[in-house]
This record gives structure tokens, sequence and C-alpha cells, in this order.
């Protein structure tokens, strides 16, 4: 009976590992209103911490409704932000914070922090990384940026935990204030590559 149990116990553990190795790694589409939608492949094995907040934030419809509340030419677009399901796209745009933000949005969170997870990933254009409130620090949790170019002062300090594998051409078309319809975990379709 006892060898059943462990059995039982570390069977999740071995199919969750398979499952997240080479072209089977998740995957996450990012629908935008008026812009398309993304396809993020996910890096379960170098943030692991990372991918399963963002895969239990997406399950529970937690993006759903939410505004790209920081766009930054030539740097960033950054969602993440629970308050700014209350926001108009149109009242987001009209209050510009100066430094590519929205005055009043991107300080709040889901409230279920993580640890850093430093990995060896680059910054590149199209790479999905998490938010934190200082670089390297244990806070990472809800808000996530995609980098609109090759952003390498950025690594070793924000971990890297996915890639924009489809839909590349939406990054450079999100505008500060638009909103994401949904973020679904996705089937991995060979077009995309």
């Amino acid at each position: 009976m006892k060898a059943i149990f462990v059995l039982v116990c570390f069977l999740p553990l071995v199919v969750s590992a398979q499952s997240w190795t080479g072209a089977s790694r998740p995957h996450v589409a990012i629908d935008v209103e008026g812009r398309g939608t993304m396809i993020v492949e996910l890096y379960p094995v170098d943030a692991p911490k990372t991918v399963a907040q963002m895969l239990r934030l997406a399950g529970e419809g937690f993006f759903d409704g939410l505004l790209f509340h920081r766009v930054v030419p030539r740097w960033v677009i950054q969602s993440g932000d629970p308050d700014s399901r209350k926001w108009t796209p149109e009242d987001a745009r009209a209050k510009p914070d100066g430094r590519g933000g929205t005055t009043g949005l991107g300080e709040s969170v889901s409230g279920k922090t993580i640890p850093f997870e430093r990995n060896s990933v680059r910054h590149r254009f199209g790479t999905m990384g998490m938010a934190l409130e200082a670089p390297k620090s244990d806070t990472g949790d809800s808000q996530w940026f995609i980098n609109l170019e090759d952003n390498f002062r950025l690594d070793g300090k924000y971990v890297v935990f996915g890639n924009v594998v489809g839909g590349r051409d939406v990054i450079k078309r999100v505008q500060r204030g638009d909103r994401i319809r949904s973020i679904r975990r996705a089937a991995i379709d060979p077009t995309w590559f």
C-alpha cells in the first residue's frame, strides 16, 4: 500500500517534467483587443515558479480585461495590474506619467509573490520577463513585460520566463491602454515556427 501511495504522489511530478521539455513547453495565447493574438512559449525549466504563477493566474482568468498600462518605445510593453480592469482605454491614454506608464496604474498585483529566479536567458526582442519592485528582488507577482528590442542590461536582474513565438507583429502594435481580452493556455501550432 505504501509503494502505491509513493508512486501516486510522485507521478504528477514526472508527468509535468516530461511535458515541459523541448517542443512541448507550455504556451499561452494573449488576445489583445484590436491588435491581435500573441503566442508565448513559456520556459518552466529556466523559471519554474514564475511559469507556474503565470499559468495559475491565466487559468483563473486573472489577466482578462486588464490593460497594458505601460508602453515604452524601444523598451517594453507591460501589463498585469488588476486595478487597470476598472479603467477605460481612453482614460488610461489620457493620463501618461511621462515614463511610458499611466498615472495611477502600475502598483497593484495579485498579492501572491514569488521568489526571484535568476537564469541565463537573455532579454531579447519578444522575450517575456517578470516585473519586480527592484532588480533581483522576491517581488514577482502578476505584472510582466515583453521586450520591444534586445535589452541585455536587464539580464540577471529580471527573469525571462517566455518568448513570443507567434504573432510577433502584435508586440509592436500594442499601445498604452490596450485591453487584454484573455490569456489562456494554448496548444502548439507548427505554423508558428
